[in-house]
């Protein structure tokens, strides 16, 4: 009863989503029965018995025994490490990064489980299919590759990815265990040689958004039930790195439908910048936390792991306080709190802000900026949110237009006494007939514009001492430029903001 578990051959097991960790048939707990077999690629599995009782009263048998479980017990270490650097990887890694590191992670847990090939599947949330989304295969297995062709798997497999859907794993060491109702199944398995399977659901927020599939190729294999714990392990960290990409990705079309509908396109631009904002900290927060709580539930936990993670968590919890004292300030009453800003720093955050928003629409934009720039005297707040104006006004212009849609931020000292930005954009342009009635209060070429955000703009800059205008682009699109004098205690020296 203490030793290993194997799932019985000839069936295949169905577990709800409460099963635990543990496996048993009705008639009580099996005895592991085969093993992998060690060999130079490691994709071969031996149908190998363990040795029997009265094989154990042999000295040579018992020691052969006695070396195997000090095996597995390095093996169930070793993926302890796999599964702490696993999550590790994902915390640290960037919005952009996670289908990589999930394509990397998959070849990483197939290879340490000695399997021939892995897959993620993920419900599509416009069609209702379920595509695959990543893969991998060991050298010599020929898998087609149909990430992004929408090819619907479920109509490859309906039995086994209606079951997985419902919540259930799905796990077979045979083809000829697959039941009748799976005919289709059998069918598609034959047609990429899959030969035995572990099909595991991934879920976030309670929810089944897809699949982790781990399969052998070259031979069957029996899966005992702490390798389908490795599996649903993994299973649970994938989904967490997809719950915050879909997040960041839930709070772009939010912040967009936001900012259509707000009355005032400045607030809809704050609102949509607050979410970036926030969404980065608050994600990296929660992901450091999921990471730490993982780490701590290991039998000999990585403190310096953990201390990394927590110190991680008090600095992206300052970070969103700034963001939200920051947009409070820009909306209380009285004067503007006037100090030296690096001009450079500032628009380093906007580009921060923005990226995601260029990503979603597909915009190709540039930020040039010299060594360093000399501070101005302002309130950075009011600054941000008029660089902010432009900017998504540039990304309007080009989303707008026919053609590349490009749009390029500068910022330099072309006089001593002045900090000079621009922001260019390849969009239709402006006519020069309307040029003088462009800062013009509720004057706006856009179809569902307030013609608001360009007058807000021209008044923040102007009360900072600038001035800004317009110029159209010898070849296509327009210009919008704007000074602001360098801070005169400071003789031009360079300061942080």
């Amino acid at each position: 009863m203490g030793g290993p578990r194997s799932l019985r051959r000839g069936t295949v097991w169905l577990f709800s989503p409460g099963s635990g960790p543990t496996y048993k048939q009705r008639d009580g707990d099996l005895p592991v029965r085969y093993a992998p077999a060690d060999s130079a690629t490691g994709s071969e599995l031996s149908k190998r018995p363990f040795a029997s009782k009265n094989q154990e009263t042999d000295p040579a048998n018992a020691a052969k025994i006695c070396r195997m479980g000090t095996n597995q017990a390095q093996a169930a270490v070793d993926f302890e490490e796999l599964l702490g650097d696993l999550s590790s990887s994902f915390v640290r890694s960037s919005i952009d990064e996670i289908d990589l590191e999930v394509e990397r992670w998959l070849e990483k847990i197939a290879m340490a489980m000695g399997a021939d090939r892995s897959s993620v599947f993920q419900i599509d949330p416009e069609g209702g299919g379920v595509l695959v989304t990543h893969q991998w295969s060991r050298p010599g297995v020929t898998t087609p590759d149909i990430r992004g062709l929408r090819t619907n798997v479920a109509k490859l497999y309906p039995w086994a990815i209606a079951k997985v859907l419902s919540g259930e794993l799905v796990i077979f060491s045979s083809l000829d265990e697959l039941p009748p109702q799976a005919r289709r199944d059998l069918a598609s398995a034959r047609h990429v040689s899959l030969k035995s399977n572990v099909l595991i659901p991934v879920r976030f927020g309670g929810a089944v958004v897809g699949a982790l599939s781990v399969g052998m190729v070259f031979s069957e294999r029996a899966w005992s039930p702490i390798e389908v714990q490795r599996v649903k392990l993994v299973a649970e960290i994938f989904g967490n790195a997809f719950e915050r990409k879909r997040a960041e990705a839930e709070i772009h079309r939010l912040s967009e439908e936001l900012r259509q509908a707000s009355h005032v396109m400045t607030m809809g631009e704050l609102a949509a910048s607050l979410a970036h904002e926030l969404n980065q900290p608050l994600g990296a927060i929660l992901n450091n936390a999921k990471a730490a709580r993982r780490l701590l539930s290991a039998k000999t936990p990585d403190l310096i792991e953990i201390d990394a993670a927590l110190d991680d968590i008090i600095r992206d919890d300052a970070r969103a306080v700034d963001i939200v004292k920051n947009v409070r300030a820009m909306f209380r009453r009285g004067e503007a709190r006037m100090a030296p800003v690096d001009v450079r720093q500032l628009l380093l955050e906007v580009a921060r802000i923005v990226n995601g928003d260029a990503r979603m629409k597909e915009i190709s934009w540039s930020l040039e900026l010299p060594d360093s720039l000399p501070p101005v005297l302002g309130d950075k707040t009011h600054l941000t949110q008029a660089v902010l104006n432009l900017v998504v006004n540039a990304f309007d212009s080009v989303c707008d237009a026919k053609g590349p849609r490009e749009v390029a931020v500068r910022a330099d000292r072309e006089d001593p006494d002045q900090v000079h930005v621009s922001v260019s954009d390849s969009g239709k342009g402006i006519d020069t007939k309307l040029m003088p009635s462009l800062f013009e209060p509720f004057y706006t070429t856009k179809p569902s514009g307030m013609g608001m955000g360009l007058t807000i703009v021209r008044s923040i800059i102007e009360n900072h001492g600038g001035r800004i205008w317009a110029t159209q682009n010898p070849v296509r699109g327009a210009t919008l430029k704007f000074v602001l004098p360098v801070t005169p205690t400071t003789g031009g020296a360079d300061t942080a903001g």
